[in-house]
């Protein structure tokens, strides 16, 4: 999408009831973190979805989501779309300032396996955890606030579209972009890959520059009653 909506799905007038006062849902916490943290990454639906909160740690006094493939073949406890994937992604300052960090922790200490435990795999989708969330946000939210119809398009992916074009007008390499999102190099054939980029050098240089308008202040809740 070219324009970015930001400003109305993360509306706390409209994002907060539809999550937490909705009585038809019973999960609440993926539904409120995940798109948040597309956005401000973004990360593809199921590298989100698939996160562990051993995945969640601190390099070079920097904290990332450090996305890997585990497991045997075919019984992967995490899966990439391809090679190009496996990347370490400096968590925005938003996301930490909306006590994202401390979530894992607590999702951690409670002995959960997945930061989004409640999402469960579909009996057809093998290690593949985003279906309902993704028809939440496609099928029902968007349409509710009326950023999906017939003339707009818009859906979970265009996040990544919107990010990729936001950089892109704030001049950032289109290398950092590239890793940012686990894309092979432009202009290369698609086969050449740009490793091990310091996680300090991604956040100054590409991460910091993500300034959506959207106040996500208004979005901060408590966590102290998970359990």
């Amino acid at each position: 999408m070219k324009t970015f909506y930001g400003f109305v799905i993360f509306d706390h007038k409209f994002y907060l009831p539809e999550i937490f006062e909705n009585p038809y849902h019973k999960i609440h916490y993926p539904y409120y973190w995940i798109p948040i943290f597309s956005c401000l990454s973004g990360c593809r639906i199921e590298e989100i979805c698939m996160m562990r909160p051993k995945d969640v740690l601190k390099v070079k006094d920097v904290w990332v989501y450090r996305i890997r493939e585990e497991g045997e073949y075919t019984e992967e406890v995490t899966k990439v779309k391809s090679p190009y994937s496996e990347r370490d992604i400096p968590l925005h300052p938003i996301l930490i300032d909306l006590g994202f960090v401390r979530y894992v922790q607590k999702m951690k200490k409670l002995g959960y396996e997945r930061v989004f435990h409640e999402l469960r795999q579909l009996r057809t989708t093998k290690n593949i955890f985003h279906k309902n969330v993704s028809r939440w946000f496609n099928e029902r939210y968007l349409k509710k606030i009326g950023l999906k119809n017939d003339s707009r398009k818009i859906s979970f992916h265009s996040f990544r579209h919107s990010m990729e074009t936001h950089l892109t007008n704030k001049n950032v390499n289109t290398r950092f972009i590239d890793y940012l999102q686990g894309h092979s190099l432009r202009g290369v054939g698609g086969s050449v890959y740009m490793k091990s980029i310091d996680p300090d050098v991604l956040l100054e240089e590409c991460i910091m520059k993500i300034k959506f308008d959207v106040d996500f202040q208004k979005l901060i809740i408590k966590f102290s009653k998970i359990d």
